[in-house]
C-alpha cells in the first residue's frame, strides 16, 4: 500500500476515536429527567348550565423533587385558568367543548397535555314542570332529572313578575322552546335558560286584543314539524314552526269554519293532523301549510271517524314505532249509554284505521274519571277519581283498583314517562297544597312493591303535570 494512504487512513481512524471519545464524555455528563404523566381516568364530564365545573387531575412524577410547574387551561386557544385545578362556573350555552390541560417543568420545560371533554347541558335539561298557583298567583316549577327542585324559575331567569292564572305548559318539541298559557297572556321561553322569547303580541298578534283564553289549550308540531296548531275554547290556531326562534311565524286567527274542537292535537302522517269536532262528533283533518280545516273521509272497520256519533273526553298516546312512523292514539268518548275506549293508528302509508272501540264495562266508576294516561309498551291505561288510581286493562276489558291517596287528596293530573312507559307521574292537591309522586311500572302494569319512589312536596296548587323534553 501506498505510504500516503496509510497516513490518511491512520488519520481518519484517530479522528474517529477523539469524537468516540468526545461523545462518550457527553453521554457521562447527562442528567435523568423528570418525566411528567397526567393520569386521569375520567376525561369526560357532563354538566348543567350555571353548575361549577371542577377536575382534578392527577399527576405522576418519575423524580418529583425538586421540580415545580406551570399550569394551564385553555379552551378554543383561550386561557381558561392557570391552577393545578380546575375550578369555573359554566355559563356556557349548551354544546360540547373540549379544555386542554397542560402541565410545564419550571426547571427543563418539558410539558404534558391532556384533554376533556365537557357536555354543558341547559340548567334546567330534563325532569318535570309543575305548573301550579300558590297565594293567587301562577308560576311553572321543576322537578329537574336529578330530583333538584327549582321553585319559580321564569321569575328568576327573567327578574319579572308574570301575572294571571296557569292554564297550560307545552314543550315545543324542536329547537327547546316551550309555551306558557296563562288566562291573561301566552309566552314562549328558552327551554335550557328560560328566558322568555315572546308573549302574545309576536306569538298570536291577530289574536291578541280577543285573549285571554277561557280554557286550557293545547299545543303540538304536526309530524313533519312544520306546522304548529294550537286549539283553544273550540277553535283552531296554526303557524309555521322553524329551528330558530326568529324562525317561527306567528299564530294564524280562528280557522274558519262551524265547528266545536276538543282541546287535542292528533298528528298522523307528515301531510295530514286529525282534530275532533264536537259539535259534530266526528274527526277533522287538516294538510300541511292548508289552513283549511275538513270533515275527514269516511273509513270502516271498527267506527267510522267520519259518523262517531260521541263526545271526546280525553285522550293520549298509545303504542308507536322507533321512529313514529305509526303511532296509536286513544280516546275516551262519551255517550248516554257510558264510556268508550277508541283509538285511531297511523301507518307509514298514510292509512287512517279505526282500532279498539270497546265500552268501559267492569270498570269501576270510569263515569267520573277525570285524568287518563295510556301505555306506550302495554295494553293498558290508567285512570282516577279523587283519590284513587285504576289500572285498565285494554285486552280484558276491566279495571281494578292499585292505589289510593290518604283522605282529603284530590289527583290533578298523571302523565306517563312516554320514552319507557315504566313511570307515572302523579300531580295531587291537598287543599291549596301540591304535591307530586313518581311510581314505577311493573311488567303487569301495577305500581311496584304497591307504592310511591319518590314524593316531592313544597308545591302550590297543580294544575297541570308536563315533561321538560319531547321524550319524556
Amino acid at each position: 500500500m501506498h505510504l500516503k494512504h496509510i497516513f490518511k487512513l491512520s488519520m481518519i481512524a484517530a479522528i474517529m476515536l477523539t469524537f468516540a471519545c468526545s461523545k462518550d464524555n457527553n453521554l457521562s455528563k447527562y442528567e435523568p429527567i423528570n418525566d411528567i404523566k397526567i393520569t386521569d381516568a375520567t376525561t369526560s364530564f357532563t354538566i348543567p348550565q350555571l353548575d361549577s365545573l371542577i377536575i382534578t387531575p392527577t399527576l405522576t412524577e418519575t423524580m418529583p423533587a425538586g421540580d415545580s410547574f406551570t399550569y394551564s387551561w385553555t379552551m378554543d386557544s383561550e386561557v381558561i385558568a392557570d391552577s393545578k385545578n380546575l375550578r369555573i362556573k359554566v355559563t356556557l350555552s349548551p354544546g360540547t367543548y373540549l379544555i386542554t390541560y397542560k402541565v410545564t417543568s419550571n426547571k427543563n420545560g418539558i410539558y404534558a397535555l391532556q384533554r376533556y371533554t365537557v357536555v354543558v347541558n341547559g340548567v334546567y335539561p330534563n325532569g318535570w314542570y309543575v305548573v301550579n298557583s300558590k297565594d293567587g298567583k301562577g308560576k311553572v316549577s321543576l322537578i329537574r332529572s336529578d330530583d333538584v327542585i327549582f321553585d319559580n324559575p321564569m321569575e328568576v331567569a327573567n327578574n319579572k313578575t308574570y301575572s294571571g292564572k296557569p292554564l297550560a305548559l307545552y314543550n315545543f318539541g324542536k329547537g327547546g322552546f316551550f309555551y306558557y298559557f296563562t288566562d291573561q297572556n301566552v309566552y314562549r321561553f328558552n327551554m335550557n335558560d328560560w328566558l322568555e322569547l315572546g308573549d302574545k303580541s309576536s306569538i298570536l298578534p291577530n289574536l291578541a286584543t280577543q285573549l285571554p283564553f277561557k280554557s286550557a289549550p293545547v299545543f303540538i308540531l304536526n309530524t313533519s314539524k312544520f306546522d304548529q296548531f294550537i286549539v283553544a275554547d273550540g277553535g283552531l290556531y296554526a303557524g309555521i314552526s322553524g329551528s330558530t326562534s326568529d324562525d317561527i311565524k306567528p299564530f294564524s286567527q280562528r280557522i274558519p269554519g262551524d265547528y266545536d274542537l276538543f282541546p287535542g292535537v292528533f298528528p298522523n302522517t307528515y301531510n295530514l293532523t286529525y282534530f275532533y269536532n264536537n259539535a259534530n262528533m266526528r274527526f277533522m283533518r287538516m294538510g300541511i301549510f292548508s289552513r283549511i280545516l275538513e270533515d275527514a273521509p269516511n273509513t270502516t272497520g271498527s267506527f267510522d271517524i267520519a259518523n262517531v256519533g260521541r263526545k271526546m273526553i280525553a285522550y293520549d298516546r298509545g303504542m308507536s314505532t322507533l321512529f313514529e312512523e305509526e303511532i296509536e292514539w286513544y280516546f275516551i268518548m262519551d255517550d248516554n249509554d257510558g264510556r268508550y275506549l277508541m283509538s285511531l293508528t297511523y301507518d307509514p302509508f298514510g292509512n287512517t284505521q279505526p282500532g279498539v272501540n270497546q265500552e268501559m264495562v267492569n270498570s269501576p266508576e270510569i263515569g267520573s274519571a277525570t285524568n287518563f294516561a295510556t301505555s306506550s309498551i302495554l295494553k293498558q291505561l290508567y285512570y282516577t277519581v279523587g283519590n284513587r288510581v285504576y289500572l285498565y286493562d285494554i285486552l280484558a276489558k276491566s279495571a281494578r283498583l292499585i292505589y289510593t291517596f290518604p283522605a282529603g287528596y284530590v289527583i290533578k293530573d298523571i302523565e306517563m314517562l312516554r320514552s319507557t312507559s315504566k313511570q307515572l307521574v302523579i300531580g295531587v292537591n291537598n287543599g291549596a297544597a301540591g304535591e307530586v309522586y313518581y311510581f314505577s311500572i311493573n311488567g303487569q302494569g301495577e305500581f311496584s312493591n304497591s307504592t310511591y319512589d319518590k314524593k316531592f312536596t313544597g308545591f302550590g296548587e297543580i294544575v297541570q303535570i308536563a315533561p321538560a323534553r319531547k321524550n319524556l
